[in-house]
């Protein structure tokens, strides 16, 4: 399967965690050069393609949403007449709840948006405006419900546990609204905090208050434990799905498979090939304008090197890895596979490899001594 990936980098407000490329200049004309150099990106890599067709979109950003129905009308004419997206493909677009607008679903729906990833974060109006969210928790209620009465019934919630401040009755209400909503999908994240952020450099200045790790280690085990219980398949790290309600788009990652992405800072990843042409708005614009095209950033993996990638990435996913697929590189790397089952991190079958419990929670632990040497 092949993936296509359109950045969309407009946001209201950036978010105190938000590493993205992103801008909040929302001028009508800086949207209408994004435009137009996204459509002139997909004439660009459209002439290498041949016939090759697209099984997933995903729009994301940013906040794709905040685009007007016109333009992202203009957005999805502007992708289709370069690329082909097989018919039926999964298309995903990430949405803010604060922008509730029945005219956008509306026309969403005749561009063939299936499924739509909405940013909740938190049920809690003073956690969301710490982290310089837009939106309310009751903009989340009503924005979901919105979605379910125009017809979407694939819809994934976004949740970020470990926030500065989150207290137990913070983190037991969000759990409850969530399964009160009861999406088809659950992306749990934790939070993670970059140096170039708000939070990053509050973290510097010894500013940052977190929940420490062991209650941040006993949530996430709680909050898994529910969903599960609720019928959620805990199918991936952070993905929790009805049954039916997978990620197509975001397997194409896991199995380390082709994806192109279009936009300023996506990364695409071709005939062994990892790039992304601009790092920000600006550099975008400028290399749509001179009509170069050329990655700014690339690296091409060697054979092994792609082995180990393919490994950790198919790790990921709950029913781990088969052995006949991963022999190579499991035999050069057998005395730290058996380290780590030594340490109950992996458990091994005759036919598998996976994570335990207690390896999913220390999961970036076993990939690091996995890709060492």
């Amino acid at each position: 399967m092949t993936g296509l990936y359109v950045h969309v980098p407009f946001c209201q407000k950036r978010c105190h965690y938000c590493d993205f490329v992103v801008t909040t200049d929302l001028a009508e004309a800086r949207r209408r050069g994004y435009l137009e150099a996204v459509a002139a990106e997909s004439r660009h890599r459209a002439a290498s393609l041949g016939s090759r067709v697209f099984d997933t979109l995903y729009l994301g950003g940013g906040t794709p949403s905040v685009l007007t129905a016109g333009e992202m009308e203009r957005l999805f004419e502007a992708i289709r007449a370069s690329l082909s997206v097989r018919d039926g493909a999964e298309i995903t677009l990430e949405m803010n709840p604060s922008l509730l607008d029945e005219d956008k679903l509306r026309r969403w729906r005749t561009l063939g948006v299936s499924r739509v990833s909405l940013g909740a974060q938190v049920f809690d109006d003073t956690q969301l405006a710490s982290v310089n969210r837009e939106h309310t928790a009751g903009d989340i209620d009503r924005c979901f419900r919105l979605l379910r009465d125009h017809g979407y019934d694939d819809i994934s919630l976004d949740l970020i546990l470990s926030l500065p401040g989150e207290t137990e009755e913070v983190f037991e209400r969000t759990l409850e609204r969530t399964l009160e909503l009861a999406p088809d999908h659950v992306s749990l994240y934790e939070l993670v905090v970059e140096p170039k952020t708000v939070f990053g450099r509050r973290m510097a200045a010894g500013r940052l208050e977190r929940p420490d790790e062991q209650l941040q280690l006993d949530r996430l085990r709680r909050a898994r434990r529910t969903l599960t219980r609720a019928g959620y398949e805990h199918y991936e790290l952070l993905s929790y799905a009805r049954p039916g309600h997978r990620s197509v788009h975001n397997r194409i990652y896991w199995d380390n498979q082709e994806y192109l992405g279009l936009g300023p800072g996506a990364y695409s990843y071709w005939e062994g090939r990892r790039y992304r042409t601009a790092a920000t708005l600006e550099e975008y614009l400028a290399r749509a304008a001179s009509g170069d095209w050329s990655a700014s950033e690339q690296e091409t993996l060697s054979a092994p090197e792609r082995e180990v990638e393919s490994l950790l990435l198919a790790l990921r996913l709950l029913d781990g890895v088969e052995l006949s697929r991963f022999r190579s590189v499991l035999d050069r790397k057998r005395a730290t596979v058996d380290a780590l089952i030594d340490k109950e991190l992996l458990t091994e079958t005759p036919e598998r490899l996976r994570l335990t419990e207690r390896g999913i929670f220390f999961a970036e632990t076993v990939f690091s001594e996995l890709s060492g040497d």
